[in-house]
């Protein structure tokens, strides 16, 4: 073979080892885009920069408050489902078309007086601060909406825990579009594409430890394979970020007392942000001096609990006012007659006072009826027995007095003898 075709060959073999080399090189990244990695977060690799991470610096993770975890295990047992009613997912709303109504199930929406909101239901239009509503009427949510801009908007809405923390069950949640005279394209996320709602920090407290709070829409399913995240979700507070892969809600310390900011950016596999227009989110820490929410405290009470919940637990346990006159049952099972108490003793205390004109009367002038009846000469016939009629009412209806009352009486007595003793009764009155 000549020089000049052994200079051929060997050309031919390096253009090819150049080839393989450009198509290994360029395989690797094209395999990383999108959700998944192919590559490095296959393997799980410790060192992987994507790799969830804590919070670092001056924030630190800490539990929530006690009151909030009391009122966790008191609304565990609840399923909140949220339905769209009307308008439909979609509508084109003309002028004046404003009404909005959602059916809520299986959620004590409340708000007290004096403790503040309960469980309530929050909207968000767009990436506007929360609506919250504790009120519904026969399970169903009417709400007036504010003004729409012209063009589209996206709106979702969720069962929120009192301190605005989004339930995560399933149904729990959802989500929608409406257009205001008419859709815009381009200015909302496509109905199936990933899109960040950025729920917390909200307005109800911004105290330590403060509440981070998100749903993300459409988010593929993380972990399907080891070490396969296909998103992330960046949170920066005040200038410290760290990553999370996880739908759950967090309480940090170290953000500091007052204004402040958070930051939430969703991130795909390798990092990139996601749509930046929709999932770039920037909200300030509101700053409200004064007294803590009431579930910022270390406990709570059964009834502030219930008050909290929708439960009415002050006028279970105090009687109303028909309760209270009425008679309180004893457990004696031999119980006093009710009339016990009324001991009417007026038959005692007259009785003296009803018995002188039964016997005064004999008292004071018996001789002429006593004579006239011993005297057999008279012209005048004897005195006939008066009939029992004749007798005084008063004599007739008085009462026997008590025995206890009888002893100490005296007997009645007559200084008559003969005749006119016989015409007396043993009770002092005339036969």
């Amino acid at each position: 073979m000549t020089a000049s075709g052994r200079f051929q060959s060997r050309l031919r073999w390096i253009t090819a080892l150049l080839c393989v080399v450009l198509l290994v090189t360029s395989a690797e990244p094209a395999s990383a885009w999108g959700w998944g990695r192919m590559g490095s977060m296959d393997t799980g690799s410790t060192t992987d920069p994507m790799n969830p991470t804590a919070p670092t610096g001056r924030l630190q993770e800490v539990a929530p408050p006690g009151a909030v975890q009391q009122l966790q295990t008191a609304l565990s047992g609840h399923h909140p489902q949220l339905k769209l009613i009307s308008p439909a997912d979609g509508t084109v709303l003309q002028s004046g078309q404003n009404t909005l109504v959602l059916e809520v199930s299986d959620w004590p929406l409340a708000e007290d007086p004096e403790l503040g909101l309960g469980a309530h239901v929050a909207l968000q239009i767009d990436d506007q601060s929360p609506l919250r509503f504790s009120e519904a009427d026969g399970g169903r949510l009417r709400i007036q909406l504010p003004s729409l801009t012209p063009g589209s908007h996206r709106f979702s809405a969720y069962a929120a825990m009192p301190w605005g923390e989004a339930v995560k069950s399933p149904g729990a949640s959802l989500q929608w579009r409406f257009d205001q005279l008419q859709g815009l394209a381009g200015t909302q996320p496509a109905p199936d594409s990933p899109w960040l709602a950025m729920i917390s920090p909200a307005d109800l407290g911004s105290d330590e430890p403060l509440l981070l709070d998100w749903l993300i829409w459409n988010a593929p399913l993380q972990n399907l394979r080891e070490g396969d995240g296909r998103w992330r979700l960046r949170i920066s507070v005040n200038g410290d970020s760290f990553l999370v892969g996880r739908q759950e809600s967090l309480w940090i310390k170290g953000s500091g007392n007052g204004s402040g900011r958070v930051q939430m950016e969703l991130l795909d596999g390798v990092g990139e942000p996601m749509s930046p227009v929709f999932n770039n989110q920037l909200r300030a820490i509101p700053h409200q001096p004064g007294s803590r929410p009431v579930w910022m405290q270390s406990r709570l009470s059964d009834e502030q609990i219930a008050r909290l919940l929708g439960d009415i637990f002050m006028k279970e346990e105090s009687p109303t006012p028909e309760q209270a006159e009425q008679p309180v049952l004893s457990d004696d099972p031999e119980p006093k007659p009710a009339t016990e108490p009324q001991v009417v003793k007026e038959p005692v205390v007259q009785e003296p006072v009803a018995l002188e004109p039964m016997v005064e009367p004999i008292k004071e002038d018996p001789l002429p009826e006593a004579i006239a009846a011993e005297n057999p000469t008279s012209e005048e016939a004897p005195p006939e027995k008066a009939p029992p009629e004749d007798v005084p009412p008063s004599a007739q209806s008085a009462p026997e007095p008590p025995p206890q009352q009888q002893t100490p009486q005296a007997a009645p007595s007559s200084s008559l003898g003969g005749s006119a003793r016989e015409l007396l009764n043993a009770d002092g009155t005339q036969r």
